[in-house]
């Protein structure tokens, strides 16, 4: 699915349509925050579905950034990328 079907107020021909008015600036705004929220919720299941074995233990810690943050996968996927880059940063010292 892509974001043109999801949104049908994204307009293909014009280059730059929103430039004009503020109203529209809001509505790129939030399609963009809506288009971020979808791509994270599809790389996170993505992710999840994964059967590695040797990838158990990013999939565990990926379900445990998404139980920490309902209905923002965007940061979920965000804290993730961030533990990933310093294993250590989850675990007492």
């Amino acid at each position: 699915m892509s974001a043109e079907r999801t949104y049908d107020f994204i307009p293909c021909d014009d280059t730059d349509p929103w430039i004009e008015s503020a109203a529209a600036s809001a509505e790129v705004r939030h399609f963009a925050r809506e288009s971020l929220r979808w791509q994270a919720q599809e790389i996170i299941d993505e992710v999840l579905r994964g059967t590695v074995p040797g990838e158990e233990l990013s999939r565990a810690r990926l379900r445990r950034c998404v139980a920490q943050n309902p209905g923002k996968p965007e940061r979920a996927l965000l804290q993730q990328l961030m533990l990933n880059r310093d294993p250590q940063a989850e675990s007492p010292q």
